[in-house]
């Protein structure tokens, strides 16, 4: 595995706890993988336009995925989806879901509305390691990323 392909994320998470697990498993998973962590949707919206305080296109550079969680203050994952994918120069990121629920009108929610994934956050530290070095397999190995 040391010919992998680094990536380059976006994680969109409130809870600095769970943000913090996703960090660990997508940089155990390869090292120069590089992941930017924004606290709700109305940051992520500024980050991919490059807007203030993200304007510094070499610091705040364009992701290859975004990770989204759902339930979040100000502006809310959903939300935050249908901006990115009704936007001509977001629309092409992949978008993965991430989120406690697993109700089945969210899901369809998301996937109608463009969502490249959604995942569930399992509630034991060692599954949600699991499930995001999973996340990470098939997005570098299994999956191709649009060019950026």
């Amino acid at each position: 595995m040391d010919n992998l392909k680094p990536i380059s994320a976006l994680m969109v998470e409130d809870n600095i706890d769970h943000a913090e697990l996703m960090i660990d498993a997508f940089n155990d998973f390869n090292i120069k993988n590089t992941i930017a962590h924004v606290m709700n949707g109305e940051e992520a919206i500024a980050y991919l336009r490059n807007e203030s305080p993200f304007e510094d296109r070499n610091i705040f550079t364009r992701p290859d995925i975004v990770f989204l969680d759902i339930r979040m203050p100000r502006q809310g994952g959903i939300a935050t989806l249908k901006i990115i994918k009704d936007d001509a120069k977001l629309c092409g990121i992949p978008v993965v879901m991430i989120s406690t629920s697993s109700t089945t009108p969210e899901i369809e929610e998301c996937y109608s509305l463009g969502a490249s994934g959604y995942i569930t956050k399992p509630l034991q530290f060692d599954d949600f390691s699991k499930k995001m070095k999973e996340l990470n397999y098939y997005w570098v190995l299994t999956s191709e990323l649009p060019a950026k």
